[in-house]
């Protein structure tokens, strides 16, 4: 499957939303896993964080990171799932580093991951 493929995430377990929207397969393979991960009180796509950045070319920003989960213990972690080939671009990296500060001002954690292809 193409890893860009966009689609509907119809009837999650752990999302509050009766679908969910994925901009890609990485993405809606993720939605799986954290339907099924037995630590994952709860997760969203649609959780309306918007944290700014600075790009290379010094312009603000804004990055939706792809997942707010919550799990049973109370940790609240966002989470990025990218493709392996993008894990080190300038980009994500600048993205990454405005994401931990702004999780770490509010007790969250930042994680950025990559899903294999099946």
């Amino acid at each position: 499957m193409a890893i860009s493929k966009r689609g509907i995430y119809e009837n999650p377990v752990k999302s509050p939303y009766s679908l969910e929207r994925y901009d890609s397969d990485l993405e809606r393979r993720m939605m799986i896993k954290l339907d099924c991960d037995a630590e994952v009180a709860k997760w969203q796509k649609r959780h309306g964080i918007s944290i700014p950045w600075i790009d290379a070319r010094g312009r603000k920003c804004n990055y939706r990171p792809d997942f707010l989960v919550e799990y049973d213990d109370g940790r609240k972690v966002l989470i990025e799932v990218k493709n392996p080939a993008m894990m080190d671009s300038a980009a994500v990296l600048r993205k990454r580093s405005a994401a931990e500060e702004w999780c770490r001002k509010r007790g969250m954690k930042y994680e950025i991951t990559t899903i294999r292809q099946q």
